[in-house]
């Protein structure tokens, strides 16, 4: 199905730390270090979004209580 709606800022996320621990990675350690960085960083933030949007509406925030709404209709 793809990614849908507020997931699409984690995916941008995770792009952004793969790549950047990447390079990070490359300099300080070598190739091998690096590819498992990436690895690591990239796998985790698409898991962390497919397990995200399997929960569905179940993720969004619930208030409980009785909400009051000051001002609403004031000019």
């Amino acid at each position: 199905m793809g990614i849908r709606g507020r997931f699409i800022l984690i995916a941008a996320a995770t792009f952004g730390v793969s790549f950047l621990g990447f390079i990070a990675g490359y300099v300080l350690f070598g190739l091998g270090i690096a590819l498992l960085i990436l690895g690591v960083s990239a796998g985790g933030g698409l898991l962390t979004i497919y397990v995200k949007q399997r929960q569905g509406l179940h993720t969004k925030r619930r208030d409980k209580g009785v909400q009051h709404y000051h001002h609403l209709y004031e000019r």
